[in-house]
Formats: structure tokens, C-alpha cells, sequence
């Protein structure tokens, strides 16, 4: 059975191998055994090995993204940003919106098949309100409509079928939260997409 420390370091070597798949086979295959040695020659001269060294030592070997950029400088193979890439980020924004559903899922399908971000930033992209503006868009319709208003053409109207006003308050900072979610996750796809393509 694998220990805490030996998940970290396979996790490590995960991300690394990962991070490594626009290089060429052989010089990924070298890469990874070469940073797998020093990964054991620094376990071997540990005093105590336990979850804190190993972090620290992964640490100073470096982020896997990191390695990964300078590795793709070294043999001039360059992390290409798309138009997709734009296309993607908008559909995740207002694609719902445009075309329900499957503007989104479209938005979803491009960032997964681009290069440009990490397994964990698509993640993000796709799980944090599925939708995009699509669903606080509709949440606002649905309580809209759902208060219906009727009484003489001059006088006061009496409305019922609304939520009682404490409803009203925790949905509008539900709106709200669900608003500024999409575009948050979209300002850090794109300055992500920003820094890859500057460490390319």
C-alpha cells in the first residue's frame, strides 16, 4: 500500500508527465526519468522522510508547469494559443445565453480540447456555475414571473405568488454571486491563457 509520501511524489510526477505531452516522446521519456533519479537520490539523503520533507523537496525541484515551459523553450516547441481558445471563453460566458445549453457545452468542449490551460483551470472552467450567465439569467426571469399582479386600471394593484422579502434578499445575493462567478472564472482562464503563451 502506497504511502502519504509516495502519493505526493506520484502526484508530482503526475502533473509533471502531464504538463510534459507537447514535447517530443523522447525527451519527455528523458525529462521524466531524469527528474524521477532526483526525485529518489534527494529521498535517500533525507533523515526522516515524512509528508513535510517531501513537499519541501518537491518545492525546491519546482512547479511542474514551470519545468515544463522552460523544457518546451529548450527544443523550441512553443505552447500555441488558438482563436478557439477566445471562442471557448466567450461560449463559456454567454453561450448559454445565445444558444441555450449548447452554446455552453460548446464552450465546455473547446477548453478541454485546447493546450493552453492545465486539467485543474478547465475543471475550474467547467464546474464553476455550469451555464455561465445563462443561470443567473434565468433565475431572475423565474422570480419575476412568479408573482402576478391584478387590480383596477386606476388604483393600487395587489400582488401575490412573490417571495416573502427575506426570500427576496438572499435570492438577489444568489443572483449576484452566481453573476460575478462566470465572469471571475473567465478574467482567470484568460489571464492563464496570458501567462501560458508568455512561457511558451
Amino acid at each position: 500500500m502506497a504511502s502519504d509520501t509516495d502519493r505526493l511524489v506520484a502526484d508530482y510526477l503526475g502533473r509533471l508527465d502531464r504538463e510534459l505531452r507537447d514535447l517530443p516522446r523522447a525527451r519527455r521519456r528523458e525529462l521524466m526519468e531524469e527528474i524521477s533519479g532526483h526525485i529518489a537520490e534527494a529521498r535517500a539523503d533525507l533523515e526522516t522522510e515524512n509528508e513535510a520533507a517531501i513537499r519541501s523537496l518537491l518545492d525546491r525541484l519546482g512547479d511542474p508547469e514551470e519545468i515544463a515551459a522552460e523544457a518546451r523553450g529548450r527544443v523550441g516547441v512553443e505552447r500555441r494559443g488558438s482563436a478557439l481558445d477566445i471562442v471557448g471563453l466567450v461560449l463559456l460566458l454567454i453561450g448559454g445565453v445565445v444558444l441555450p445549453v449548447v452554446g455552453w457545452v460548446i464552450g465546455v468542449v473547446l477548453l478541454w480540447i485546447s493546450e493552453t490551460w492545465t486539467t485543474t483551470e478547465k475543471v475550474i472552467g467547467t464546474l464553476i456555475v455550469p451555464g455561465g450567465l445563462a443561470l443567473p439569467l434565468f433565475l431572475v426571469v423565474v422570480t419575476a414571473s412568479a408573482e402576478t399582479c391584478s387590480g383596477p386600471t386606476e388604483g393600487p394593484l395587489t400582488c401575490t405568488g412573490g417571495p416573502s422579502q427575506a426570500a427576496q434578499v438572499l435570492g438577489a445575493i444568489l443572483v449576484i454571486v452566481l453573476f460575478i462567478a462566470p465572469l471571475a472564472t473567465t478574467a482567470f482562464l484568460a489571464r492563464r491563457r496570458t501567462r501560458a503563451l508568455a512561457t511558451a
